[in-house]
């Protein structure tokens, strides 16, 4: 366990007994249904949820300002959708912030510090927050947002009086809402004469626009972000009826949480996209007024039992679309239906070789490389990476170093450094495996280190886990990675690598499919994977009917790696190809002249030794040499 200093969001509902009394089935539904608003809210801001029990939600963040300002959004959310309910029956939120040193593992926090968040959530308000003294010293002069100082409390099982704060009824007028100092260095003194008039303006709308104005004001000027920023549109009902609204409702809103747990880039909150519904707005001008590079808008119609729903990438500024594509779906389970559209669009739109990457790499072309920040460097070399040759792997981890250059704290460039590293040791091109293997597991160990909230960095230490034969730990992270962003495809597929190691080739297979399914635009790897785990799985015929399709009819050195398992197939007795398995075993010693199956399984992590002897036996009846 570690220690660390974090500020603690805790929520829960106010008169939740009550309502529950009143109505089980209702009350539940609206629950969710708040707390998926909440946990939205909660990402945007950068937070990490860390418990949901009953009918509480805990998140930390390591900024005390966004935890202040996701604390109003949420109430800001709660509210609005209480508007159209009957007063008895509106769900209400209590919640308590406090900052302190925490007692963390992997998944959840501890101490004292959680425990005096739970107990201000419960003295707030419905509709509240109320925050500590730590807190409100560290916001005072910062954060526009009014607090009243209502006095010391003894809380319960706290033994010291804390001294508490709650949000102001009263918002403070927008001229004494004082511009953070941090900004106002940023300016010179010109500068600033001719700029502080707009900004004072600006930040009068600060609580309705929080994200676009904060960017602005960090930038020093009305620029875009240096992150892809976006904005999901509500999605229109144009069925003929006009009844599904709440449907696309509510494949708005799980977009727009699906594509926030992708942390390079920006998503504005529903709460200012929601501002163009019904209302027709050139693409261009919603670009200019939330400060987004990109806009997802899309529909949804109705006709018997079928769904479709149409979804497209648009650029903000030229207002070109960058992507569109269609999903029908037979109508059965709602929220079926939307989960699944959702994940299909994130699976289409992100990872290293999606819509928005390819989009974002194209504006970077146009960039002047003398002005590049960590995160060009960072999104080149995803780009460089994904190409999987030496010679581009060796661009991308130059490309990696040159973004820790400008940030030495950004996690991401460690674990870019860690991937490639990673592609030494799977592709051969190292001399020294276990120095290659020791850099990878440094790299990973770092970035978590550096963000225990990225994915990616959990991603990359599972993977060097796995190689390092620290199953559990492999495990584990995968597991952390999965559960910080479940809607990465490509963390879906590649995860099979540790499903096949430890001996689950099946729910490999499982998993690749579903991959593949969310990312119908995915690249070749995918179905490499998906023909390696079926014949792990001992099913040859599929191994072998997927593998055609993917190896060339002259195999590359890239796909080296694929082609013992392909001659395998062909050699299985189930299938008796043994001409076409001797076919592929000279194309691996052309290749590799060295080829030898005890150094090709010895670099395999296998945890079983019944998999090896499987492995070896295999490749043997294929006529591979010893």
């Amino acid at each position: 366990m570690e220690r660390r200093l974090v500020a603690v969001l805790a929520a829960d509902v106010a008169g939740y007994s009550r309502l529950m009394e009143y109505d089980e089935e209702a009350t539940t539904a609206t629950l969710f249904a708040y707390r998926a608003v909440a946990a939205e809210v909660i990402v945007a801001h950068r937070g990490r949820i860390f418990n949901t029990a009953g009918d509480s939600i805990s998140a930390e963040f390591q900024s005390i300002i966004d935890a202040i300002r996701c604390a109003v959004e949420i109430q800001h959310e709660i509210e609005d959708r209480n508007a159209s309910v009957p007063e008895s029956r509106r769900m209400m939120f209590r919640i308590g912030v406090n900052l302190g040193d925490m007692i963390a593992d992997e998944h959840d926090l501890y101490g004292t510090g959680v425990n005096v968040a739970s107990r201000l959530e419960q003295i707030a308000n419905p509709g509240g927050v109320c925050i500590s003294q730590p807190v409100y010293d560290q916001i005072k002069k910062v954060v526009e947002i009014a607090f009243e100082d209502i006095g010391q409390y003894r809380l319960k099982n706290i033994a010291e009086p804390v001294h508490v704060y709650r949000l102001s009824s009263t918002p403070l007028p927008w001229r004494k809402r004082i511009l953070p100092s941090i900004y106002k260095r940023r300016f010179g003194l010109f500068t600033g004469l001719v700029m502080f008039p707009l900004l004072v303006v600006a930040s009068a709308f600060y609580l309705s626009m929080p994200s676009a104005i904060e960017r602005m004001l960090n930038h020093g000027e009305s620029s875009l972000p240096e992150h892809p920023a976006i904005a999901v549109l509500p999605f229109d009902d144009i069925s003929a009826n006009g009844d599904q609204q709440y449907l696309a409702d509510g494949i708005t809103e799980e977009l727009t949480t699906v594509l926030a747990k992708f942390p390079d880039i920006l998503v504005m909150a529903r709460s200012s996209t929601m501002r163009y519904k019904d209302r027709p707005t050139e693409v261009h001008k919603i670009g200019e007024e939330l400060n987004v590079h990109y806009v997802v808008e899309g529909t949804l119609q109705r006709s018997g039992q079928t769904i479709r729903v149409t979804a497209q990438l648009i650029d903000a500024e030229s207002g070109h679309q960058l992507w569109g594509d269609r999903y029908d779906r037979q109508l059965d389970n709602i929220f079926e239906i939307r989960d699944d559209i959702t994940r299909s669009i994130a699976g289409t739109l992100m990872g290293t070789h999606g819509k928005l990457a390819d989009a974002e790499i194209a504006r970077l072309a146009a960039k002047n490389p003398n002005s590049f920040t960590a995160y060009d460097y960072l999104m080149k070399g995803w780009q460089k990476w994904s190409n999987f040759t030496r010679e581009d792997n060796q661009a991308a981890r130059d490309l990696f170093e040159k973004s820790r250059s400008e940030d030495p704290n950004y996690a991401r460039a460690y674990a870019g450094l860690a991937w490639t590293y990673s592609s030494d040791y799977d592709f051969g091109w190292t001399d020294d495996y276990d120095k290659t293997l020791a850099l990878t597991l440094e790299m990973a160990e770092k970035a978590v280190r550096l963000d225990s909230n990225d994915y990616r960095s959990h991603w990359v230490l599972g993977w060097a886990s796995l190689y390092n034969r620290d199953y559990d730990k492999a495990s584990t992270s995968y597991t952390r990675a999965r559960e910080l962003n479940p809607n990465d495809a490509e963390l879906l597929a590649e995860m099979a690598n540790l499903l096949i190691y430890i001996g689950h080739p099946e729910q490999a297979v499982t998993q690749l499919k579903e991959a593949i399914r969310l990312n119908p635009f995915h690249d070749s790897w995918y179905s490499e994977y998906l023909g390696w785990a079926y014949q792990e799985a001992g099913m040859p015929a599929e191994a072998i009917a997927t593998l055609e399709d993917v190896v060339d009819p002259k195999p590359t050195e890239d796909q080296l790696w694929l082609l013992p398992t392909l001659a395998a197939a062909y050699a299985d007795p189930k299938i008796g190809r043994s001409d076409d398995a001797r076919r592929i075993v000279k194309e691996i010693l052309a290749l590799e002249p060295k080829f030898s199956i005890a150094e090709f399984v010895q670099t395999r992590p296998y945890k079983l030794k019944e998999q090896v002897d499987r492995r070896v036996e295999s490749f043997r009846r294929a006529g591979l040499p010893n």
